[in-house]
């Protein structure tokens, strides 16, 4: 429960990036678009070399050491999933500001801040990933929880600082050395592919690109509802502030019991079932007390109405409430069918559930918000 605690105040910070840039995100709407699906990326994709990293050491594929051929398989994987999906938002982003008229910066332009911003994060959070899990698993800890909270929580906080901040000084480059860093990371990405097709890693490459990105995609979709509703979180900025929390936390938590139920699965124990029950409602009142802390900060902050805080709050509860409940079932759903076929569900599910709990996350708290808030 205190990690997710930690998760939902990490996420704060990325609500509130959003909030103190709004002039940006007027200016340039594409970028909200994008954030979304960059954030759940990052989430799937150092989700996922977390996952995977503890996955081999519980099952013997791997040493606890940071320079492993297991290591530079994981994140190879991670680097070619980033760029190639960052790619895709730039299409999907660019695709749907033509069609509402939102206004955008030139398409290299766009292109350079998001593979720059991606290459910023991979850089910075990868090393600290495998070497984090790497020391608690020598130190007789169970990464799992780590990677569920911590690892999102950082992702989810970098990915709009760093993306804003490029997209603030990005003018400063000259437009040949933009093209230069695209074409760059995309000469390195068909390095590490053709290296991946070589140790025969491509089968995983492949699943973890795909369900990278459509989810990645959905919750790009998730951004444009919330720039649709741009009216309404305007005038209710509690609700802009949590909803990261509110996303991540959750996601977080379906990630957590996917991975412990693909364990058990692999141990073959017969207990799966019961476990992932009481797994699920520990969760659930860990998900709820934490988003509300989140919620409690991002009230203090904007100096809410007493009764109109209690009214968030509500929205808030009731909302998490659904969403984790529904998350709940299709994550024990995903995780026993993808294991039955053969798929590593670590590859799948919980890209998968990211997104759903993006895409729908915002829908049900701004519905529920809606109807309560005057």
């Amino acid at each position: 429960m205190v990690s997710l605690v930690i998760l939902a105040l990490i996420e704060v910070l990325a609500g509130l990036s959003l909030k103190l840039n709004v002039e940006l995100l007027v200016a340039y709407p594409v970028v909200l678009i994008l954030i979304p699906g960059l954030m759940d990326l990052r989430g799937d994709v150092y989700g996922a070399i977390g996952y995977r990293f503890t996955k081999g050491l519980h099952l013997g594929l791997t040493q606890p050491k940071l320079l492993t051929r297991f290591n530079l398989i994981n994140a190879s994987t991670g680097y070619v999933n980033s760029i190639v999906v960052t790619f895709l938002l730039c299409l999907i982003g660019v695709g749907l500001s033509l069609v509402s008229k939102l206004s955008m910066p030139d398409f290299l332009s766009l292109l350079f801040i998001a593979s720059f911003s991606t290459v910023v994060v991979f850089a910075i959070l990868t090393p600290i990933i495998l070497a984090a899990v790497a020391y608690m698993f020598k130190s007789g800890h169970d990464p799992s929880p780590f990677v569920a909270t911590v690892v999102t929580g950082i992702g989810d906080v970098m990915t709009p600082v760093v993306l804003i901040g490029v997209a603030y000084v990005h003018e400063v480059f000259p437009y040949f050395l933009k093209a230069l860093f695209v074409l760059a990371s995309l000469g390195l990405t068909v390095a590490l592919t053709a290296y991946m097709v070589r140790v025969r890693e491509f089968k995983n490459l492949v699943e973890n690109l795909i369900s990278s990105a459509l989810a990645s995609a959905g919750s790009s979709l998730g951004g444009f509802y919330l720039a649709l509703s741009a009216g309404f979180i305007a005038e209710n900025p509690e609700v802009l502030g949590v909803i990261p929390a509110f996303n991540a936390v959750v996601g977080a938590a379906m990630g957590y019991l996917s991975n412990s139920l693909n364990v058990d699965l692999h141990i073959g124990t017969d207990r799966y079932r019961t476990t992932y029950y009481r797994n699920s409602v520990a969760g659930l009142m860990a998900t709820h007390a934490s988003v509300l802390t989140a919620l409690a900060a991002v009230i203090i902050f904007s100096q809410s109405a007493l009764p109109r805080a209690l009214t968030v709050a509500l929205g808030v509860a009731l909302s998490c409430l659904m969403l984790y409940s529904v998350s709940t079932l299709i994550t024990y759903l995903l995780t026993v069918v993808s294991f039955h076929h053969g798929w590593d569900p670590d590859n799948l599910v919980f890209p998968v559930m990211t997104t759903f709990v993006d895409l729908m996350g915002p829908v049900i708290l701004t519905v529920v918000a809606t109807h309560l808030l005057p």
